[in-house]
C-alpha cells in the first residue's frame, strides 16, 4: 500500500473530509468531449491508490456529473469481494456507503439502495453524517463539487496524483481541479505539503488545507 496505517485528524462536530484526484502535468483532470478517449489519466498504480483511499473512508461522495459518467463503474468497484477484503483488513465495514449530491434525484433512481441521494446543503449534510457516526468522508468530485466543499470550508486534505502526461487545452474543453468558483484574494486556499511519494514517473502528493 502507498499509504499504510493512514491516520486522519479528528474534527469536532463534523467528519474529516478529504479528496483524491489525478491530474496531468498541465493541470487537467478531465476532457469534456470524448472524455473516455482521455481516460484513465493515471496508471494502474494510481487506480490502486484510489481504491486504497476509498478503503480508509467511512463514506464516499460523488457529484451528479461524476456519478452520471462513472457511477455504475464505481458501484461495481465497491461491490467487489477484493475491495470488501481490503476494508476488513483495515478494520472497516465491508460496505462503503455511496452518496450522490444532486438536485435531480430521479435521475439516479435506478442505482438502488446502495446509493443515497442527498441535497446540495453541504453543512446540513455534514451534520447528518456526523450524527450518523461517519468520521472520515472521501469526496471524489467532480471539480464543481470540490469547489463547493472548499467554499464551505469543509475540505481538510487533498491527495493528488500528478500523471506524466500533457493534454493541452482549447476554450471550455477541459476541466482543472476546481471549477465554477474563483476565490476572492482574501479567501484563496493555501496548502501545506504533508507527504510526497514517487512511483516510476508519477508523483503522489498529500496536502493539508490550512484554515
Amino acid at each position: 500500500m502507498l499509504y499504510p496505517n493512514l491516520k486522519f485528524p479528528k474534527r469536532v462536530g463534523r467528519p474529516f473530509f478529504y479528496t483524491n484526484f489525478v491530474a496531468t502535468v498541465d493541470g487537467k483532470v478531465q476532457v469534456l468531449k470524448n472524455s473516455k478517449d482521455y481516460w484513465p489519466i493515471g496508471s494502474k498504480t494510481d487506480y490502486q491508490v484510489l481504491l486504497e483511499l476509498r478503503a480508509y473512508a467511512d463514506y464516499l461522495i460523488h457529484g451528479s456529473n461524476l456519478a452520471s459518467e462513472f457511477g455504475e463503474i464505481t458501484l461495481n468497484s465497491l461491490n467487489k469481494l477484493s475491495f470488501a477484503k481490503m476494508r476488513k483488513k483495515l478494520g472497516r465495514d465491508s460496505k462503503l456507503p455511496y452518496c450522490i449530491i444532486t438536485s435531480q434525484p430521479k435521475k439516479f433512481a435506478g442505482f438502488g439502495n446502495e446509493v443515497i441521494v442527498a441535497g446540495s446543503d453541504l453543512r446540513n449534510l455534514s451534520q447528518q453524517l456526523h450524527e450518523k457516526g461517519y468520521k472520515n468522508v472521501l469526496v471524489e468530485g467532480g471539480p464543481t463539487l470540490l469547489a463547493s466543499f472548499l467554499k464551505a470550508d469543509l475540505l481538510d486534505e487533498i491527495f493528488l496524483t500528478i500523471a506524466p502526461r500533457i493534454f493541452g487545452n482549447e476554450d471550455k474543453k477541459t476541466l482543472s481541479l476546481v471549477e465554477g468558483y474563483l476565490f476572492p484574494k482574501n479567501t484563496i486556499k493555501n496548502l501545506s505539503l504533508l507527504s510526497i511519494k514517487r512511483l516510476n514517473s508519477e508523483i503522489y502528493l498529500r496536502y493539508k488545507i490550512r484554515k
